[in-house]
């Protein structure tokens, strides 16, 4: 899906290129709905402010820095602006639901903005990516915002830094990743990721 994300997940799983060039195709396998059942749309209110602020509830989580505050939810929030803080708001299409517990605890972000190069639904041709998650049994959890003409934002959700760490190390290496890059680079275009250690 993606051309250039040099730290996001997706980056280090479809721009890197493998030495075997006997194939050009992966198996992907269908996704039912049992698998992805009851996908949920979240709210998602993300403050960066310019200094530390005590103005935000317990269902903020927050970084460590104290700067960055955030809240996914399921009810409409109210879009409250705070003196020296920038309020992002939108909302956040789940495509791993069953990975949702990831956002009951602090977790390892990265948010990146994209760009479709294809016409017609995004997730559909997030088939080979969704595709792999439930291969592999990689523990992330995934979303993306509705398209704002072709733009949209991807949102990976970790449950450490240090998972998603130990994850690119081995998937790096595999011709899988390869593989997938085939599949998914003429799909999107994302920006390089801002990532967020957010505790709870």
């Amino acid at each position: 899906m993606i051309r250039q994300l040099s730290q996001l997940l997706l980056v280090s799983i479809f721009i890197i290129s493998c030495s075997d060039n006997d194939s050009n195709k992966t198996d992907t396998e269908i996704i039912s709905d049992s698998y992805y059942f009851q996908k949920k749309l979240f709210n998602v209110n993300l403050y960066n402010c310019l200094n530390k602020n005590e103005r935000f509830s317990a269902d903020y989580l927050i970084t460590t820095d104290s700067f960055t505050q955030i809240r996914l939810s399921e009810i409409l929030e109210n879009k409250e602006q705070i003196p020296d803080c920038n309020l992002r708001s939108f909302e956040l299409n789940e495509l791993t639901p069953n990975y949702s517990s990831l956002l009951n605890n602090s977790f390892f972000l990265e948010l990146s903005n994209c760009t479709a190069l294809k016409e017609g639904n995004v997730e559909t041709y997030l088939e080979p990516y969704l595709s792999m998650l439930k291969r592999e049994e990689i523990n992330v959890w995934s979303g993306i915002s509705n398209l704002d003409k072709e733009n949209f934002i991807w949102i990976n959700i970790w449950e450490s830094e240090q998972s998603r760490t130990d994850f690119m190390e081995y998937w790096v290496k595999t011709r899988k990743s390869g593989l997938l890059a085939n599949d998914l680079r003429d799909v999107a275009y994302c920006e390089s990721p801002n990532t967020y250690l957010f505790l709870k």
